[in-house]
Order: structure tokens, then C-alpha cells, then sequence
């Protein structure tokens, strides 16, 4: 009997939504029309669609001041096996000596819609488990049950934070259509902030208003809370994640930023500082420039002066910076603070990339190279926005030293990489040197190309080609290379035979594995199959090395195409061609040379051989987005030209 007045009551509920074509946003009351919903009528390639997602952000007061706390309340329709990975869900949360964040009260359930009967399965909290990013980042995960296409899935949990400094900002934008996004914060009088709205112009409906419900009480301060309310409404999905920084510099969402500080007793307090105050802030840090000092002064005990008579400049600096990337190891954190002293860095061996390259500035110094320490934010961690002044923008250190009158910007994190490049997740727009009494900001950009050279020798063995490959790498293609691959075979032939490959061991052969300097060079032989239709034979001159579709899907963009660094690839392939046969086609010529991109692709026909070659060469690292038009061209036309075929026809 329950059960008949649970689906009557049920029933009732959907006509209602059906009627009114509206999607609640009510956690846990679902209606017929989002199981109906099929496919999203703005976007039918999406594999899933985000229903609502709620937030809020409120402040409680404690013993030792204000909490921050965050509620979250989400919802996800399933629409295709492709979309099951949105049932995924991390939560990050924050976590640095005193200061932490706590995820609370998680609620989450999975509903399907199967036999006219609505299946309400709820998450076992205990299967949630927490994962560490990095020093300072955790996130909670857990997997919705029982997921398939078609499911709707809902979930909400609290976030209690000590951390009122950066208030938790809010994506509006997911990589999925999300129909309604709404976030309220509710303000007291002593912290005031600034916000940043990134990727719109303006909000849906924007509102701010003095709550006049009861009134809260710290001290002798009776005060009540101002609320501001921001909502969006039907949201693209972003999905335009080619050659850009960090997704998270394009995305919408807004950011807020603590600016001041109001006491109950009247004083105030500034937080949104100076580039000069920073710069003073980190020279006087403990774990910084008081850090560099410690480390200048334990130099001599490290390094005998005696290694470094004679030297060049130059020669000092490669033997400081191999001497650190020798001896001491990065324990893939970042940061910009040093997290343990000079002595127990000398012990361990094993740091943090400020450990290692604030150490490395002191010991520079100390034999006589000028070296500043140069805060940056990584590509993944954003860009720097330079009219806010905030120490927490950055997260990681570089070095910046003088040889005879050069800059040379170095990082002893990469052992592999040469001692004047920096590692491709730092460039960044531009960094700021730490030098007394002075603001001044680099460029982080490398100009010099990275090249990677593919050299072919074909010959057939009847329908098939035997071909014996030489591929040559430098910069930061090499640095790939080296990371990835090194002199590791076994990884080597699974790289190969993801593009049908078959090469034997002893085919397989690595040279400059360790010599950062000479170009990394990978040889191998491989067969592959051609194709074979009416006595003609059609394969591409150069296999399968060259890109097959173009990165850049989109119509138009917003924002540049950043490629890290310049990009130019070489392709030439010499072709035996087989006893009985002629040539029959071979791609055109083609060139474009202008001062943003060189394509050419040449062909001759010599008396039993074919020789063609291809290159491109984006010479920029960053284009702008009104160039957007024409690098996509560009793509075309590589993927276009360098797969074209070449054909062979019986005598």
C-alpha cells in the first residue's frame, strides 16, 4: 500500500514538472522531466549536463575568530557512456600547518528510472577517500553507484575552512552545459574583499542586500550579514583546451581576494599589498631571503674554492647548477617557500623546488655570480593578474643569475634539461625577481625553437614497407623525450606501437640519453602495411609520425593560442621504389612562409627512388586570438599535406 501511494504521489510529481518544463533545484526531489531528457537541445554532443549547481559561503564565529564554511549542492544528468566519468567527484581542500579545511556532512544518491519505479541509491560515505596533490592540496574522492546512461546523479557536502584570507571562488563554467549556477556569499563587517569576474561581462542576475534576519554578536560588535547573490544560466560547455596555459584562466568564474581587515576595536588592517611590500615581505622571510643568506654562508663548506680557480663566469655557473642537480633531488612539490632548513636540506639530499633553487641562489652568490630568486605561478597554477599584488598567486621559484652582463633564468629541479632553461610547466608570461628596493618583472618565454626531426628510409618487401627511422629531438622536444621515454625500451615500443609499429629490440636504439646539450636521438626499423586496390599501392611517405587531425576544433576564440614554446618539425622520407612498379601520384608542392608559420613540402622523382620532404615551423610561442583563423588553417594544412599519399601502379 505504501509503495501505491509512493508511485501515485510520484506520478503526480512529474506531470507537474512535465507541465511546467522547469527543472528543480531542490536536492532530492527529481522530476520526469529530467529523466526524459535525452539529449541537451544546445549542445547534442553533450555527454552529460549539469542540472544546478548551488553554492554558499558563510562565516561563523569561534574561539580563535571566524570560520569560513561552503556548502555545495550539485546535480548531473548522464546522458552517454561517455559521460559516466562526471560520476567521478573530488573535493579539494586545503591543509598548511595550523590552518586547515574539513569536508563535511557528504550526501550523495544515484537515481534511475527503470520499469515505471524510481531506484534511489545512495553513496556509502565510507568509500570516500582522500588523495594528496601536493604539500598543501588534498581532494576527497568518491565514486556515485550504480551509474549508467541515462542516470541522474546529485550530491552535496559542507566545507568548514580557518582559511578566510582567499574565500572559496566558484566556477560557473564546467567542461559539460550547466544550466543554472548560483552563488551566494554572506559578508560580515570585519574582512572585506574584492572580487574578480573572469571569462563574462556581466552575471544573469546579480544582487546585494543587508540580511534582516536576526543579528550576530562578536565582542561588543552587533552586526548582521550583507548577501550577495550571483547567478548564471545556461552555460556553455568549455571545451576548447588546446594550447592554452590553465583551463582555469579562461573558464568563468569570479575570485575573490581579502583586501582588508576591520578589528572590533577600530583598527584596520591592509592586506592587499604592494609590489614593493612583497618584495620586502619575501627578503625578510625566514624561509626565503633569510633562507639564501643561511645558504650563501654554508657555500664554502659545500663547494672548495679550489673547484671553481679559474673558471669562467659561465663555467662557474654550469658547475653550481650541475653540482645542485648532482647531488639533490626535487620531490615534485612545488612552492616558493622552503619547507626545512639549509642543514637538513644538506642531509636529506631531497626538497622542494624553493629548497633547491633558493639554496642554489645563496650558492651562487657566494662564489661571486649575482643570482636572484624569481617567484612565478606555473602553467596549471595561472596567471599572475599584475594589479593584485598577492603573495599566494605564486607557487614556485626560479633562479635568475648574471654572466658577463646576460640574464640567464635556470631551475635545479630538471636534471635532464640544459642549466639555462627553465622547465616547460614555468613558462608563464613573466616572473617577478626578488631584488632590494626594486619591482622588476621577466619574461619567462624561450625564443628558440624546439625541433624534432623525423629521417625515413623506405623499402618494400612486397605488399608491405620495411622502413628504418631516425628520430632527432632538442630543447624542450629532447626534454620530453628524455622524461618520457629515456633509454627505456619497453616504454619505447608501447609509444610505437600506438602507431602500428612493430620494431624489434635490437632495432631499438637511444643516443645523448644523458648529454642534455647534443640533440636526443631515437632509431629504430619497423614493417607496415600498405594498401593494395587494383594493382596500386598507397601509403604515406611519412608513416604515421605526422599529426592525423587538427587540435583546434572551435569556430572562433576568445583568447591566444599559447604553444609553450616555438614548435618546428622536419619530415624526409626516401623511398626505394619496388622492381615492377612505377609512380603513379605523388603529392604537389606546396609552401607558406610568412613571419607566423613556414609550411614546405617539396617532392622529386630521381630514377628509381622518391625523395620528399615536409617542415613546419610555428615561430612564435603565443599567438594572439585574432590569429586564430589562420593557425587554424595552418593545422589543416599540416594534417592535410602530411598525410597525403603517395601512389604506385604495376609497370
Amino acid at each position: 500500500m505504501k509503495e501505491y501511494f509512493f508511485t501515485l504521489i510520484l506520478i503526480f510529481c512529474f506531470q507537474i514538472t512535465v507541465k511546467a518544463q522547469t527543472y528543480s533545484k531542490e536536492f532530492g526531489k527529481i522530476g520526469q522531466a529530467e529523466f526524459d531528457l535525452a539529449t541537451y537541445a544546445k549542445d547534442k554532443s553533450a555527454e552529460a549536463v549539469v542540472f544546478f549547481d548551488i553554492g554558499k559561503s558563510y562565516f561563523i564565529s569561534g574561539d580563535n575568530g571566524f570560520d569560513v564554511y561552503f556548502e555545495r549542492s550539485t546535480r548531473i544528468k548522464i546522458l552517454s557512456e561517455a559521460g559516466i566519468k562526471w560520476a567521478e567527484v573530488g573535493i579539494p581542500f586545503y591543509q598548511e600547518g595550523s590552518i586547515f579545511e574539513r569536508v563535511l556532512e557528504i550526501e550523495a544518491y544515484t537515481y534511475n528510472f527503470e520499469n515505471g519505479r524510481l531506484i534511489k541509491t545512495p553513496l556509502n560515505v565510507a568509500n570516500c577517500h582522500d588523495e594528496k596533490v601536493n604539500e598543501y592540496w588534498y581532494v576527497k574522492k568518491f565514486a556515485m553507484p550504480e551509474v549508467k546512461a541515462g542516470s541522474i546523479i546529485e550530491y552535496r557536502y559542507k566545507i568548514s575552512s580557518q582559511y578566510v584570507f582567499n574565500l572559496r571562488d566558484w566556477v560557473f563554467q564546467w567542461k559539460i552545459p550547466n544550466i543554472y549556477s548560483e552563488y551566494e556569499v554572506r559578508m560580515i563587517p570585519f574582512y572585506e574583499y574584492s572580487f574578480l569576474l573572469q571569462g563574462a561581462n556581466k552575471f544573469d542576475s546579480q544582487t546585494s542586500y543587508v540580511d534582516r534576519g536576526m543579528s550576530h554578536q562578536f565582542g561588543s560588535t552587533s552586526y548582521q550579514d550583507m548577501i550577495s547573490n550571483y547567478v548564471m544560466k545556461d552555460i556553455p560547455a568549455f571545451n576548447d583546451e588546446e594550447f592554452i596555459s590553465s583551463v582555469d584562466d579562461y573558464i568563468i568564474k569570479i575570485d575573490f581576494q581579502l583586501c582588508k581587515i576591520k578589528y572590533p576595536n577600530g583598527g584596520q588592517k591592509d592586506i592587499l599589498t604592494t609590489w614593493p611590500g612583497l618584495i620586502d615581505d619575501l627578503i625578510k622571510n625566514i624561509d626565503f631571503g633569510k633562507y639564501i643568506a643561511k645558504c650563501e654562508k654554508l657555500a664554502p663548506k659545500l663547494l672548495a674554492q679550489d673547484n671553481l680557480a679559474g673558471k669562467t663566469p659561465k663555467e662557474k655557473f654550469d658547475f653550481i647548477i650541475s653540482y645542485v642537480k648532482n647531488n639533490y633531488n626535487w620531490n615534485k612539490y612545488n612552492g616558493k617557500f622552503a619547507s626545512k632548513s639549509p642543514s637538513n636540506l644538506i642531509n636529506d639530499k631531497v626538497g622542494n623546488c624553493a629548497d633547491l633553487n633558493l639554496f642554489t641562489v645563496g650558492l651562487l652568490n657566494a662564489f661571486g655570480i649575482e643570482a636572484y630568486p624569481v617567484i612565478v605561478s606555473t602553467r596549471e597554477n595561472g596567471k599572475i593578474k599584475y594589479d593584485y599584488p598577492y603573495n599566494h598567486f605564486f607557487n614556485y621559484v626560479l633562479i635568475s643569475a648574471n654572466i658577463d652582463g646576460a640574464w640567464i633564468l635556470s631551475d635545479a629541479t630538471e636534471i635532464l634539461n640544459s642549466n639555462d632553461r627553465i622547465p616547460p610547466r614555468c613558462i608563464n608570461d613573466k616572473g617577478l625577481i626578488i631584488k632590494e628596493d626594486k619591482v622588476e618583472w621577466v619574461g619567462l618565454q624561450c625564443t628558440a625553437p624546439s625541433v624534432s626531426q623525423t629521417d625515413l628510409l623506405i623499402d618494400f618487401a612486397g605488399l608491405d614497407l620495411n622502413a628504418r627511422a631516425v628520430i632527432s629531438a632538442t630543447e624542450y622536444d629532447a626534454l620530453y623525450f628524455r622524461n618520457n621515454y629515456g633509454e627505456d625500451k619497453t616504454k619505447i615500443k608501447e609509444m610505437l606501437s600506438e602507431k602500428d609499429y612493430e620494431p624489434g629490440d635490437s632495432s631499438i636504439i637511444i643516443e645523448n640519453h644523458l648529454k642534455v646539450k647534443d640533440p636526443y636521438i631515437l632509431k629504430f626499423e619497423t614493417s607496415f602495411k600498405t594498401e593494395k586496390i587494383n594493382d596500386k599501392i598507397y601509403f604515406s611517405p611519412f608513416l604515421k609520425e605526422p599529426i592525423a587531425n587538427n587540435p583546434l576544433k572551435q569556430n572562433t576564440r576568445s583568447y591566444s593560442i599559447d604553444m609553450t614554446y616555438p614548435v618546428k618539425r622536419v619530415f624526409n622520407s626516401t623511398i626505394n621504389i619496388p622492381e615492377g612498379y612505377k609512380v603513379d601520384f605523388v603529392p604537389e608542392d606546396f609552401k607558406v612562409i610568412n613571419n607566423l608559420f613556414e609550411l614546405v613540402y617539396s617532392v622529386k622523382i630521381e630514377e628509381n627512388k622518391i625523395v620528399i620532404s615536409f617542415y613546419y615551423f610555428f615561430k612564435n610561442s603565443v599567438y594572439s586570438a585574432t590569429d586564430y583563423s589562420k593557425i587554424k588553417y595552418y593545422f589543416n594544412e599540416i594534417v592535410k599535406k602530411g598525410n597525403e599519399k603517395v601512389v604506385l601502379t604495376k609497370v
